[in-house]
Protein backbone atom coordinates (compact mmCIF):
# COMPACT_ATOMS: atom_id res chain seq x y z
CA UNK A 1 0.00 0.00 0.00
CA UNK A 2 1.33 3.52 -0.77
CA UNK A 3 1.52 5.77 1.85
CA UNK A 4 1.43 9.11 -0.77
CA UNK A 5 -2.47 9.11 -0.61
CA UNK A 6 -2.66 9.02 2.84
CA UNK A 7 0.21 11.54 3.87
CA UNK A 8 -1.75 14.03 1.11
CA UNK A 9 -4.78 13.99 2.83
CA UNK A 10 -2.91 14.54 6.77
CA UNK A 11 -1.06 17.52 4.62
CA UNK A 12 -4.75 18.91 3.40
CA UNK A 13 -6.27 18.36 6.60
CA UNK A 14 -3.23 20.01 8.52
CA UNK A 15 -3.35 23.19 6.01
CA UNK A 16 -7.44 23.77 6.33
CA UNK A 17 -6.99 23.60 9.93
CA UNK A 18 -3.70 26.12 10.08
CA UNK A 19 -6.11 28.62 7.91
CA UNK A 20 -9.04 27.98 10.09
CA UNK A 21 -7.16 28.69 13.46
CA UNK A 22 -5.75 31.71 11.84
CA UNK A 23 -9.29 33.00 10.79
CA UNK A 24 -10.44 32.76 14.22
CA UNK A 25 -7.52 34.50 16.44
CA UNK A 26 -9.15 37.80 16.15
CA UNK A 27 -8.21 39.94 18.74
CA UNK A 28 -11.54 41.58 18.41
CA UNK A 29 -12.94 38.51 20.03
CA UNK A 30 -9.63 37.53 22.58
CA UNK A 31 -10.63 36.33 25.89
CA UNK A 32 -9.36 37.86 29.09
CA UNK A 33 -5.91 35.98 29.19
CA UNK A 34 -5.44 36.34 25.65
CA UNK A 35 -5.70 40.40 26.19
CA UNK A 36 -3.45 39.90 29.26
CA UNK A 37 -0.94 38.18 27.09
CA UNK A 38 -0.80 40.91 24.47
CA UNK A 39 -0.69 43.95 27.23
CA UNK A 40 2.15 42.78 29.26
CA UNK A 41 4.20 42.05 25.96
CA UNK A 42 3.09 45.01 24.44
CA UNK A 43 3.57 47.89 27.17
CA UNK A 44 6.55 45.75 28.92
CA UNK A 45 4.46 44.41 32.00
CA UNK A 46 6.20 42.17 34.24
CA UNK A 47 2.54 41.48 35.92
CA UNK A 48 -0.97 42.44 34.75
CA UNK A 49 -4.82 41.57 35.66
CA UNK A 50 -7.40 42.16 33.31
CA UNK A 51 -11.20 42.12 34.06
CA UNK A 52 -14.58 42.96 32.09
CA UNK A 53 -15.69 46.54 32.15
CA UNK A 54 -19.14 47.93 32.77
CA UNK A 55 -20.19 48.80 29.32
CA UNK A 56 -18.05 46.43 27.75
CA UNK A 57 -14.32 46.26 26.92
CA UNK A 58 -11.61 45.08 30.06
CA UNK A 59 -10.21 47.36 31.98
CA UNK A 60 -6.71 46.41 33.08
CA UNK A 61 -4.00 47.27 36.00
CA UNK A 62 -0.43 46.31 35.80
CA UNK A 63 3.13 46.84 36.52
CA UNK A 64 6.65 47.22 35.03
CA UNK A 65 10.13 46.19 35.77
CA UNK A 66 10.68 49.39 37.22
CA UNK A 67 7.95 49.43 39.33
CA UNK A 68 5.49 51.83 37.82
CA UNK A 69 1.70 51.08 38.19
CA UNK A 70 -0.98 51.46 35.30
CA UNK A 71 -4.09 51.46 35.34
CA UNK A 72 -5.59 50.43 31.44
CA UNK A 73 -8.86 50.64 29.41
CA UNK A 74 -8.85 48.30 26.60
CA UNK A 75 -11.74 48.70 24.07
CA UNK A 76 -12.26 45.56 21.40
CA UNK A 77 -13.49 45.99 17.56
CA UNK A 78 -13.84 42.41 15.96
CA UNK A 79 -14.47 44.03 12.68
CA UNK A 80 -11.14 45.06 12.55
CA UNK A 81 -9.25 42.79 14.29
CA UNK A 82 -7.99 45.20 16.83
CA UNK A 83 -7.72 45.73 20.62
CA UNK A 84 -7.03 49.53 21.63
CA UNK A 85 -6.04 50.45 25.27
CA UNK A 86 -5.58 53.50 26.95
CA UNK A 87 -3.06 53.31 29.98
CA UNK A 88 -2.10 55.59 32.63
CA UNK A 89 1.03 55.26 35.06
CA UNK A 90 1.00 56.57 38.70
CA UNK A 91 4.05 58.58 37.34
CA UNK A 92 2.96 60.39 34.74
CA UNK A 93 3.39 58.67 31.60
CA UNK A 94 0.26 57.55 29.58
CA UNK A 95 0.04 55.08 26.07
CA UNK A 96 -2.23 55.14 23.71
CA UNK A 97 -2.37 52.27 22.03
CA UNK A 98 -3.42 49.23 20.04
CA UNK A 99 -2.90 45.64 18.09
CA UNK A 100 -4.39 44.50 15.21
CA UNK A 101 -4.35 41.66 12.93
CA UNK A 102 -3.96 42.54 9.28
Amino acid sequence: MSLTRPFALLLLALTLAAGCNAATDNPGTWNQSKIQEQLKKSLKLTEATVSPAEGGGFSATGKNAEGESFKITIKQDAAKKRIEWKSEGDRGSFEDGYYEIQ
